[in-house]
């Protein structure tokens, strides 16, 4: 055995000289100081450094749009998969854990006091995936009607005074495809600020010159793309998955909307009593009946509003001799409307002289090569325009130069439908 081996095995029977007594061993074995503190250094090495490992440890965290990977080395505080998720900050309502891989390896060092211990170290992988937002829609909304049933603010109904009771009205407020969250183009510029301006601003306008008619009730008809896409994931789109550009995130655009129906029902109810008819659309379908609950719900206990957001697609409401339908013009084909509605409202049908079908969807009344105005046995059809911006996929294809306005139609409870009332958006 040779000098270097004989230091070597000697300090390692006294591992408290791996950190001093350099001199004292350099003298015992005759050789230079710097020769053993050399040696020393090499061991302490080798043999590992527990005092150190917290400075050793290794955690890479790799992550793209749709998976997460966790990689730790040399860990004695990550012994577990749920020390890593904590360790590792992981959120897991946000990530989901698909597997993972633990191994150990011991490692000798010295503690404080220059005492030889052996300590167990952790190796770690772990892949995980994003979680989808997957919800039982059902449940969530009888959920939402049972929490909130008794939220309702309780407001009795209010007293009018009518001029003469055998000349009542029913004025219709339409706001269709209102789109909230749209991006316009250049020109054309929309917002939730500016779509709630535009909104209010036609409530007024519409009420204005429905003023010295004897408003008995008003039918407020909602929905109709009122929210712009149905979904922030994996991208902003519509019901059936069509990309959107929106200008916020979809809760907030489905918050603001909220805030908005609400503001608007209770401005019309201190007009006449309100009957509100809920039209999911084909970019807000599942969100709509979500929002038009809320809605119901805030109202429940309000003796002034009726909120419809029955199951059906298509609401229909009678009122003396009139019978108003509206739907959102994606689904039933217009050749088909007379055989739909005369079986689906059959016993309302025969007491009915007049009957109209509001839609949205086209963003415009029908014009040039669609007549305005469709009617088919006794029914009169008609496509409502919208107060939304013009986006880059309309102005792409050339849709574009649609009046931009929201309508009022006034039936007279037993002559049928008086006016229509219009008002059209001022684009500075």
């Amino acid at each position: 055995m040779n000098k270097i081996d004989k230091i070597k095995e000697y300090l390692l029977k006294n591992p408290h000289k791996l950190r001093k007594d350099y001199a004292e061993t350099s003298s015992i074995f005759n050789t230079n100081y710097e020769v053993v503190r050399g040696i020393a250094r090499r061991l302490r090495k080798d043999l590992g450094d527990t005092q150190n490992q917290k400075e050793k440890e290794v955690i890479n965290i790799e992550e793209d749009q749709d998976t997460l990977k966790v990689y730790v080395e040399n860990s004695n505080r990550v012994k577990s998969i749920d020390d890593l998720i904590k360790h590792c900050n992981i959120d897991l309502v946000e990530w989901e854990i698909n597997k993972y891989d633990i191994g150990t390896y011991e490692v000798t060092g010295f503690d404080k006091e220059n005492n030889p211990t052996t300590v167990t170290m952790y190796r770690m992988k772990a892949w995980l995936t994003r979680v989808k937002p997957e919800l039982n829609l059902s449940i969530v909304s009888k959920q939402l009607k049972e929490d909130l049933k008794d939220l309702s603010p309780k407001v009795k109904r209010i007293d009018r005074e009518r001029n003469d009771r055998n000349d009542l009205y029913l004025l219709e407020i339409s706001a269709f495809d209102l789109h909230l969250g749209k991006i316009g183009i250049k020109g054309d510029e929309y917002s939730l600020k500016i779509a709630e301006t535009r909104l209010f601003d036609a409530i007024d306008h519409l009420l204005y010159r429905a003023q010295g008619y004897n408003i008995d009730k008003i039918l407020f008809i909602i929905g109709n793309d009122f929210l712009n896409s149905d979904k922030d994931w994996p991208i902003p789109a519509t019901t059936r998955g069509t990309p959107q550009f929106n200008s916020d995130y979809h809760i907030d655009i489905y918050r603001a909307g909220r805030k908005m129906l609400i503001k608007a029902i209770l401005y019309l109810q201190k007009i006449s009593p309100v009957h509100v008819m809920v039209v999911p659309g084909n970019h807000d379908r599942e969100s709509m009946m979500h929002l038009g609950d809320t809605v119901q719900l805030y109202f429940e206990n309000n003796d002034n509003v009726v909120v419809d957001n029955g199951d059906s697609l298509m609401k229909m409401l009678v009122y003396g001799k009139n019978m108003v339908i509206a739907d959102h013009g994606d689904g039933t084909k217009i050749a088909s409307l007379p055989a739909v509605i005369s079986q689906r409202y059959k016993n309302a049908w025969s007491d009915v002289d007049f009957v109209e079908v509001h839609r949205g969807h086209l963003h415009t009344n029908k014009s040039a090569k669609f007549a305005a105005i469709e009617e088919l046995a006794g029914i009169t059809v008609r496509n409502l325009s919208s107060m939304s911006a013009t986006d880059y996929w309309h102005d792409s294809k050339g849709f574009i130069g649609n009046i931009k306005k929201a309508q009022s139609f006034l039936y007279h409870r037993i002559n049928g439908l008086q006016c229509i009332m219009n008002y059209n958006v001022e684009i500075n």
